[in-house]
């Protein structure tokens, strides 16, 4: 036999399945009229400020951008003057090393090709940046030692041994590069005086000057950096440079130099130099 359910059965169902209905319906209605407006007007507040957030981190990016711009120029400002070997602190360096027997008559710079040739091929091949580095390709690049150039000192010396002297000292400035491949003796040769014939009128006869040394020495600036060179400066007379220079360290344009080294002092003029090492280049008659 099959039980008919009975009337208050099929009343109950009805019941339960109306209110099922209702509660979906009122759910459903509630998060389609109340809930959803609500997170989307939420959604659209975050993305406004998601959007100018985006447009404070581009200006921040194109703030840092430009910070790291203008400190690339002002460090590459700074180093003109950190690069400076100024020529007065170089002479009088040069007087304070010459031995009383040798002579200067000229000095002359060159540029050294070979020198220029390779900074220039690299220079070229820093000049294509990374494409996903924008921020490095609009900074400049650290600035650069400056090419070295060659300087060629020739005169004349009473000896050889005078002109050997001369060498040494100079192997020995702070103004120079001292390794013996580079300051080295180019000529040295035995000529008769240039100058002319002079008249000893106490003794009143006529006499020639003895034979000299014709020298011809090469040489070039250090690459080392003014700032290193500081105490160096000061003692050659170039103290307006060296103020400006520690000036630029105060404000950090330029690193602060390190605690220099104990280093040997010049020679004085006349003083006998430490011997030559072996493969020193001597000059021969």
């Amino acid at each position: 036999k099959v039980e008919i359910p009975s009337k208050a059965a099929l009343m109950a169902g009805g019941a339960a399945a109306v209110a099922f209905l209702l509660i979906t319906g009122g759910a459903f209605a509630y998060y389609k009229l109340v809930k959803i407006p609500q997170l989307e007007a939420e959604k659209q507040e975050i993305e406004t400020q998601l959007q100018a957030f985006l447009a404070k981190q581009q200006e921040l990016q194109t703030i840092q951008s430009n910070i790291q711009l203008i400190e690339g120029q002002t460090q590459a400002l700074g180093s003109v003057f950190n690069f400076v070997k100024p020529w007065s602190a170089l002479m009088q360096d040069l007087r304070d090393r010459l031995p009383p027997g040798v002579r200067v008559s000229k000095i002359e710079q060159k540029e050294d090709k070979e020198a220029a040739k390779a900074k220039a091929a690299q220079a070229k091949a820093q000049e294509k940046p990374k494409k996903d580095d924008k921020a490095k390709a609009a900074a400049p690049p650290p600035p650069a030692a400056p090419t070295p150039s060659v300087v060629t000192i020739s005169g004349t010396a009473a000896s050889f041994s005078d002109v050997n002297d001369f060498l040494l000292l100079l192997q020995r400035s702070a103004f120079l590069q001292g390794e013996p491949t580079i300051t080295r003796l180019v000529k040295a040769e035995l000529i008769e005086n240039p100058s002319e014939k002079v008249d000893v009128s106490d003794a009143n006869f006529e006499g020639e000057l003895g034979k000299v040394v014709e020298y011809e020495i090469q040489t070039q600036i250090t690459t080392e950096a003014a700032s290193e060179l500081l105490s160096e400066l000061r003692s050659k007379g170039a103290v307006g440079l060296a103020s400006r220079i520690r000036q630029l360290q105060d404000i950090q344009v330029i690193p602060p130099s390190p605690a220099a080294a104990p280093q040997a002092q010049p020679g004085k003029p006349g003083a006998k130099p430490e011997p030559a090492k072996p493969d020193a280049k001597k000059p021969t008659t």
